[in-house]
C-alpha cells in the first residue's frame, strides 16, 4: 500500500499536468489535436485516482474517469484520421499514375485544408472530405 504522503504527492503531480497540459494548449505551446494532449490528460487523471484510493471522494472519481474515457475517445479519433489520411495519400499516389509526388507539397496542403475547415462555415468548405 502507498503512503498518505506519496499518494498526496502523486494526486498533486496529477494536478500539476492538468494545470501545465492545459496552460500548454492555451498558449500554443501545445496543439489540442495531436495526442499528447490526451496523453497527458490521461495522465494526470490516473495520478489523481491514485490519490483517490486513498481520500475517496465518488464525485472526483466520476470526474476523472471521464477524463480518461473523454481522452481515450479523442486517440481513437486521431488514430481513425491517421488511418484515412494514409488511404488518402495511398489514392492520391494512384492517381498520380507512377508520378513522384512530393510529401511536404501534400502534407502544406493537407494543412492549409484543415487550417480552411476551422476557420469556414460547413456550407462554404470547398474540399471534400
Amino acid at each position: 500500500m502507498i503512503s498518505d504522503q506519496v499518494s498526496a504527492a502523486i494526486g498533486l503531480f496529477g494536478v500539476g499536468v492538468y494545470l501545465g497540459s492545459y496552460a500548454a494548449v492555451q498558449s500554443g505551446w501545445l496543439r489540442a489535436d495531436r495526442a499528447l494532449y490526451p496523453l497527458l490528460n490521461i495522465l494526470a487523471a490516473s495520478c489523481v485516482l491514485i490519490e483517490l484510493q486513498r481520500n475517496y471522494n465518488l464525485p472526483s472519481v466520476l470526474i476523472q474517469v471521464s477524463w480518461i474515457t473523454i481522452s481515450l475517445g479523442g486517440l481513437i479519433r486521431l488514430a481513425y484520421q491517421r488511418k484515412s489520411l494514409r488511404r488518402w495519400v495511398a489514392n492520391l499516389q494512384w492517381r498520380s499514375s507512377g508520378r513522384s509526388v512530393d510529401v511536404h507539397v501534400m502534407r502544406s496542403r493537407i494543412y492549409f485544408e484543415r487550417l480552411c475547415e476551422d476557420a469556414m462555415p460547413l456550407a462554404h468548405r470547398p474540399f471534400d472530405r
